[in-house]
């Protein structure tokens, strides 16, 4: 993961360790996520729910966080 922004590894990081709780501390309330098919996830637990029964993605085409080091948008790459 080291090839990628801080932000953009630990996410994948607590997604590949499937660690919910932590992943959920690191998204923005407000955090937008756009999946490869276009799919339009708004808040942590609609974001969570999908990643639970996907695969790990890749780094994101886009992605932003926040003063406080929060992710609110994420944009995979179309694919």
């Amino acid at each position: 993961m080291a090839e990628f922004v801080p932000a953009v590894g630990n996410i994948l990081s607590l997604i590949e360790r499937r660690d919910w709780a932590r992943l959920e501390q690191g998204l923005a309330p407000d955090v937008h996520w756009t999946t490869a098919v276009e799919e339009q996830l708004h808040g942590p637990g609609e974001v969570i729910a999908l990643l639970r029964d996907d695969p790990v993605p890749g780094p994101p085409a886009f992605h932003e966080v926040d003063e406080a080091g929060l992710l609110v948008r994420w944009v995979d790459k179309m694919g």
